[in-house]
């Protein structure tokens, strides 16, 4: 390392040394409490981003620091925090928290990102559906079905003569099991993720979904291109086949010799929602149609202008024309919603199982066999019927069936469970698959209950999420209890400080009126010229701008050497172009009454209050602060 490099790197590790040891330090005291200059300079860096600039100094912002802090410790001293009230909001909050975190874990973000990836291709399939009951175990006789189809494809038959003899989707007498173009979310997940997997004209091994096994052929693959703006015209299809046919085709030989599209949309298309404005249509992604074929023929316009050929759908003959495409938003753009829809999807299972085996990584998961056993052999028929209930022993309490680390699921808890969700578990109709299931779900259940609970300790962040948002709470009560509800509720002192401070209120002469602007002041002149001799509404020139007013004599809007008189001003050069009143009304000064400013008169109140309340606890704690560390925390901000 050369002598300037080795420098440099000593001057960076000595600051950084130097920076860590001001987080360290203790800026200030209250009482015996210490505060580290860390938590002060986190406390800047929020500020900062939520307001661009800040007049205050450091001492300012440490003043509005340590009025909090002493707020927060009066408030704890007063237990506020053990309150039922407080305790059951903080619980609902750190419970949504908690959840949201859980589920925005690194396992939704990779979910989320594969998505996002797969919304960048569109694929096409064809598929062989052999139907299988959701809840039915897989049958070994339903699977060699479905490999004895492919092997009949790749021996050298059709994939559409196949699909016809064997696939039991209704659809496929329509579309020799084609369905079409998708990208992500428009098909099942399990189906979806083996289409994009699978190469181009690969054939699948049978794909188990809810449904059942899918044979799947992979017939395409392009770009996407995003939300697509067009327009059409359209001729409705008749008794006579010829002449809607005959009429498209003369229409699209007029818009090649250059005749206009949306003109000739308006004069014969026949659509009536769209004709009049010229045929143009709402955008749409894939799949935001009701009909393929119009879909298809306008993802296939390659550049804005471009026209189809004439084609036919269940609603007659079409010419579509490209009017935009919209480019698919970046990653960042539509995470957030990319995310939600996962959640309300069918992935949302995908995405439990894998949260699942996380935590399952993370804790030990105990399972009693023999506790299995004795709930399989306590179903009976009735609960097919939603009818059984759950008998509780005096052990049942000390019996566990789950055990998460030191957190149990004992069997009163696991019956009554078994007993609310008859109606989610009876179409399973095997009782082992019943229990099993129910053992699944609390698993999970349990797994994210006591991880919520390790959360804090495992997690910086939340800790500091959890911590920022209890001390708001608490600060919310403090002040709502000790300023904010006594002076809303008493209308005595409110008329006193009123009376008190009339002039504060005191609202500046104001002009009524009409204020016209303009960059031409020939257009203006010409507007001040009609406005004297007419009392009617006058004709305004392109240029000017006419707006209703209700203006303080100091309001930016108005140059100064306006004269507040009624009737029409002169014209005045402001801010750029020329402005002329319209004085209707001239509001005087005036101190409003009471009634009218009450909201205001609250407000001033009770930021006097809140100022004698931290004069008090000034006076009850003790507050030191380091101006050593305050010095360097100020040398570093302004340098």
């Amino acid at each position: 390392m050369n002598y300037v490099l080795k420098s440099i790197v000593t001057v960076l590790f000595i600051g950084a040394v130097a920076h860590a040891q001001t987080e360290n330090a203790t800026l200030f005291k209250i009482d015996d409490q210490d505060y580290k200059a860390g938590l002060f300079l986190e406390s800047i860096q929020k500020n900062a981003q939520l307001t661009s600039t800040t007049d205050e100094t450091i001492e300012k912002q440490l003043e509005r620091f340590i009025n909090f802090h002493l707020k927060l410790t009066s408030a704890y001293n007063k237990q506020l925090d053990t309150l039922p009230a407080f305790k059951n909001e903080f619980a609902s909050y750190y419970k949504q928290i908690a959840d949201n975190y859980i589920s925005n874990g690194e396992v939704t973000e990779t979910m989320v990102r594969e998505t996002y990836e797969r919304t960048q291709t569109e694929i096409r399939a064809s598929h062989i559906l052999l139907k299988l009951p959701k809840h039915e175990e897989d049958t070994i006789e339903t699977y060699q079905k479905a490999l004895e189809i492919k092997k009949k494809i790749e021996e050298g038959e059709a994939f559409e003569t196949v699909a016809k003899q064997f696939s039991e989707d209704p659809s496929v007498a329509n579309n020799d099991g084609d369905l079409n173009w998708f990208n992500a979310f428009m098909m099942i997940y399990e189906f979806e993720d083996a289409a994009y997997k699978l190469k181009l004209n690969e054939i699948s091994t049978p794909v188990r979904t809810d449904y059942g096994y899918h044979i799947i052929k992979k017939t395409g693959e392009r770009s996407s291109k995003g939300k697509l703006k067009t327009a059409h015209i359209m001729l409705l299809a008749r008794d006579s086949l010829n002449q809607p046919k005959e009429s498209i085709y003369k229409i699209h030989n007029r818009i090649q010799d250059g005749e206009d599209f949306h003109d000739l949309a308006k004069q014969y298309s026949q659509d009536t929602r769209t004709a009049e404005g010229g045929g143009y249509v709402s955008e749409f992604s894939l799949g935001g149609l009701n009909s393929k074929t119009y879909e298809n023929k306008a993802y296939e316009l390659e550049k804005a202008g471009d026209v189809t050929e004439p084609f036919q759908t269940q609603f007659g003959w079409h010419i579509v024309k490209l009017i935009e495409t919209i480019p698919l938003e970046p990653f960042e753009g539509i995470k957030d919603e990319l995310k939600n829809k996962l959640k309300q999807s069918n992935r949302s299972k995908l995405l439990v199982s894998k949260i699942k085996e996380e935590l399952e990584k993370l804790y030990a998961v105990t399972i009693n066999d023999k506790a299995i056993t004795y709930f399989e052999n306590a179903l009976d028929s009735s609960y097919l019927k939603y009818k059984w209930k759950y008998n509780p022993r005096e052990e049942d309490t000390s019996n566990f069936i789950i055990k998460v680390e030191t957190q149990n699921v004992d069997f009163k808890k696991f019956g009554e469970h078994l007993q609310k969700k008859q109606r989610s578990y009876a179409n399973l109709s095997d009782y082992k698959l019943i229990v099993n299931a129910a053992i699944d779900d609390l698993v999970y259940s349990e797994l994210l209950s006591y991880h919520k609970k390790r959360l804090p300790e495992m997690d910086e962040e939340f800790a500091s999420r959890i911590n920022e948002f209890k001390d708001g709470l608490l600060i919310y009560d403090f002040m709502q209890r000790n300023v904010w509800e006594p002076v809303s509720k008493d209308s005595i002192n409110q008329k006193k400080y009123y009376e008190q401070n009339k002039e504060s209120y005191k609202l500046p002469e104001e002009i009524v009126g009409k204020l016209y602007s303009s960059p031409s002041r020939n257009d203006l002149k010409q507007v001040r010229k009609r406005l004297k001799t007419s009392d009617e509404k006058v004709a305004l020139p392109e240029s000017v701008i006419e707006e209703e007013v209700e203006l303080e004599v100091n309001s930016p809007k108005i140059p100064k050497k306006l004269n507040s008189k009624e009737g029409l001003s002169k014209i005045f050069k402001h801010k750029g172009q020329y402005v002329l009143a319209d004085i209707s009304k001239i509001k005087e000064a005036h101190i409003p009454d009471f009634e009218n400013v009450r909201g205001k008169v609250m407000s001033d109140l009770q930021d006097h209050k809140e100022q004698e309340l931290i004069a008090r606890l000034r006076k009850e704690h003790e507050v030191f602060i380091n101006t050593e560390v305050l010095n360097t925390i100020k040398a570093e901000f302004e340098n």
